[in-house]
């Protein structure tokens, strides 16, 4: 792990050093840090790898996370016949282990089976770190993250049916790709009607309203966090144009994007 340095004088008591993704092969080298200085939390979008921290070990597959936690002595390989690929960020500050212990992760180092929680990591990949703002920014969204985290963990899981549980994570996994009810009701063997009529039960919304909502809570996110243009934007989401983008923004939340971005700097300013 590089080290992570900022360039301003900093008060505020979270810092984000670094928010990316990375590809391993199988000849990736094996990791070994002690006493480490930072926490990073890893997120194995595919693929598989190996974790051994503090005495204990794991097998990391496709949708765990990890936590190398502050002070930790840790050791950690992708899977030879199936190397991981990883979204992860790095943080650090005096407000990252209050947080941990305030929701009883701090010594939880593995979490399986959470594609939930992908989309904090994606979220935090829009952040322009190494900025004061950009602290703040990330420290709200590692707030969201433990939350949740906190729940799967110490908490209970979903109890929705099956089938509407798969629709949903197909949903929030189609919020920059395409999606087809068709498709997903097909390989389901159930009806569209059925699973719409499931769906609006349990969200009060059809999976295309729910869809469209997570594609405007992310485009509102890219407007207020990232540098994308407006045009880029639409085209990440797959909006046809950024016009019909533009007119669908604007109906959803009262202002065009580029006047919802302008809005939120002057308040900022």
């Amino acid at each position: 792990m590089a080290e992570y340095t900022i360039n301003y004088e900093n008060d505020f008591p979270f810092i984000l050093y670094a928010s990316t993704e990375v590809a391993t092969n199988a000849r990736t080298a094996v990791i070994t840090r002690s006493a480490y200085q930072f926490c990073t939390v890893e997120f194995v979008r595919d693929g598989a790898g190996f974790l051994d921290i503090d005495g204990k070990s794991f097998h990391i597959r496709k949708n765990g996370l990890y936590f190398l936690t502050p002070g930790s002595t840790h050791t950690y390989w992708p899977d030879r016949s199936d190397p991981w690929y990883k979204l992860f960020f790095v943080i650090g500050g005096d407000l990252t282990p209050t947080l941990l212990k305030a929701y009883k992760l701090e010594d939880v180092y593995h979490i399986p089976d959470c594609p939930e929680l992908k989309k904090y990591f994606e979220e935090m990949n829009t952040l322009q770190y190494n900025s004061e703002i950009s602290n703040q920014q990330a420290s709200v969204v590692f707030h969201q993250f433990l939350q949740e985290a906190s729940m799967l963990v110490h908490g209970v899981r979903s109890r929705l049916p099956e089938e509407i549980e798969q629709l949903k994570l197909a949903l929030d996994n189609a919020v920059e790709e395409n999606f087809r009810l068709e498709d997903f009701a097909s390989r389901s063997g159930m009806s569209e009607a059925h699973l719409i009529r499931q769906f609006r039960s349990h969200f009060q919304a059809t999976p295309y309203d729910y869809l469209m909502m997570r594609k405007i809570e992310t485009a509102q996110r890219l407007l207020l966090y990232s540098t994308l243009s407006v045009k880029e934007i639409a085209a990440r989401l797959g909006f046809s144009d950024q016009y019909y983008f533009s007119n669908y923004f604007k109906r959803k939340k009262g202002l065009s994007p580029r006047l919802y971005r302008a809005k939120f700097i002057q308040r900022k300013a």
